[in-house]
């Protein structure tokens, strides 16, 4: 197979939902398109839950998922990393060919091989990086992932042919089984079976009143039923911040945290994206919205604070933070709902 002898960069978006992998690349490609995908994406995001169980401190996560094959409009394809390595005895041409025939590669590599990444020459790790360019010339790709320390979403990040080599050579083994496969991904991709996907106004409701009342979803695994959705969520949360105040060492991963705040950020977005629509009249919403987020960003800071220097005031806050903030979003839920109502209502009566 030869490589085209050019560079090629794919265009990334930065995403707002960044707190893993699956969540930030998917966002970072389909915003690429806003059109095609923010009514699909203001239809997800909207419900949280806990796991009481876990053991991590990684407890709270988004009910909405967002792998390749769920998003609206694009082309996935799936090889198995044996397969790639029996394949190919040196797949570097290949990823080159799909990135001209503008395809996004998500892999599972090593990132002790990775420049930039907190695991780069000092330990094995095998994690998600998402290869979105390449220059010939200067014999790199262009990848995505988590970079420095803490991690952080960035794009654009120079990796050179060999060092890709190496971490691809070094990736395993792999327990997980999301992650045995390098994903190409096409987007955006029409065909006479796709199907533009639109915002439905009252399904959006109807969510938002299901997180309001902590309302179970198992749909799709019904292992769920033990976690704490929605509003629950925050008892959870202060049981978790108590336990912490009581260990006198830390228990909940920041992870945990930047979900609540990529939560609200998406929420404030998706109010801004209905006002701009004339979906929903008034600022009132928008603002009450933004509150949420600076409480949740405050709540944040408190926990931030007590990773820098241990402090039992810094949990104390904390603990009232959390309360505040479910009584405050339970208020906006309430008058949100009570204005879709109305919006929802009236569409009706236009329709």
């Amino acid at each position: 197979m030869k490589a085209v002898h050019t560079a090629r960069i794919l265009p990334l978006c930065r995403p707002v939902i960044d707190v893993n992998s699956y969540h930030a690349f998917s966002q970072a490609i389909v915003l690429t398109n806003e059109s095609l995908s923010l009514p699909w994406l203001f239809s997800q995001y909207i419900h949280l839950f806990g796991v009481p169980e876990f053991d991590k401190g990684n407890f709270i996560h988004f009910a909405s998922s967002s792998y390749f094959h769920e998003l609206p409009c694009t082309f996935v394809s799936k090889l198995h990393l044996e397969q790639v390595r029996e394949w190919f005895d040196d797949p570097i041409s290949f990823f080159i060919d799909c990135l001209h025939k503008n395809q996004y590669l998500a892999i599972a590599l090593d990132e002790f091989y990775i420049p930039g990444t907190a695991s780069y020459q000092t330990k094995k790790l095998v994690h998600h990086i998402m290869i979105h360019g390449v220059d010939v010339s200067r014999q790199l790709f262009y990848v995505a992932g988590y970079f420095s320390t803490p991690p952080v979403f960035d794009s654009g990040r120079e990796v050179s042919f060999d060092q890709l080599r190496e971490s691809f050579r070094h990736a395993g083994p792999i327990k997980q089984r999301i992650s045995q496969t390098l994903e190409i991904v096409q987007y955006p991709y029409q065909d006479a079976s796709t199907q533009t996907f639109e915002l439905d106004l009252s399904f959006v409701a109807r969510s938002l009143e299901e997180y309001l009342l902590s309302k179970p979803l198992t749909e799709k695994n019904p292992k769920r039923i033990h976690f704490w959705f929605g509003l629950r969520m925050y008892d959870l949360l202060e049981q978790f911040l108590q336990r912490e105040l009581e260990a006198d060492q830390p228990i909940i991963h920041m992870k945990a945290l930047q979900t609540l705040v990529n939560h609200k950020r998406w929420m404030v977005r998706r109010m801004e994206y209905l006002q701009d629509r004339k979906l929903i009249e008034g600022g009132a919403l928008i603002e009450m919205s933004k509150d949420v987020l600076k409480q949740t960003i405050i709540l944040h800071h408190w926990c931030v604070k007590q990773r820098v220097k241990r402090n039992p005031a810094n949990l104390v806050h904390a603990i009232r933070c959390a309360r505040q903030l479910k009584q405050s979003e339970a208020l906006f839920l309430e008058k949100c709902l009570n204005i879709l109502a109305f919006s929802t209502s009236v569409q009706k009566v236009q329709d």
